[in-house]
């Protein structure tokens, strides 16, 4: 019960923004799944923790392929270029980035490390999606 509300408490800080646009928020409705899931039996032991969040990151990660895909159809070629050259850097940050928290975190005692694995890697997958529809979102387009 105590990492289920640990895990909360840091999922529910980290879904709040200071910028005025508040894309990030509560009503995110893949926050709110991974939260429903959380609060269920199964979100109660730590294998269903990181089932929860590995689930939050594959929805983000679609959230993430949605948004390149809609910004390659509405950018110029010199445009799609620089986010293509973005993102492939990005990918080679995520994964040093999976590679590098997995050896600090599992260097930590305890059945909580996986569940701090699972968040860091959600997290950076969301971060990524939601720089992308930001982009999206402020981009002149016939939506």
């Amino acid at each position: 019960m105590a990492l289920a509300i640990l895990l909360t408490i840091s999922i529910n800080a980290l879904a709040q923004t200071d910028n005025e646009d508040n894309i990030i928020n509560e009503d995110n409705i893949i926050d709110q799944r991974l939260q429903k899931c959380l609060d269920s039996d199964e979100g109660q032991t730590t294998s269903g923790m990181i089932n929860c969040t590995i689930a939050a990151r594959d929805a983000w990660d679609i959230e993430l392929n949605k948004y390149y895909t809609l910004l390659m159809k509405m950018l110029s070629t010199e445009e799609k270029k620089k986010l293509k050259i973005a993102q492939k850097k990005w990918l080679l940050y995520r994964d040093t980035e999976f590679e590098f928290s997995s050896t600090v975190y599992h260097n930590l005692e305890g059945t909580m490390s996986g569940i701090f694995v699972a968040n860091r890697f959600m997290e950076i997958v969301k971060t990524r999606a939601l720089e992308l529809k930001e982009y999206y979102d402020i981009l002149p387009n016939e939506k």
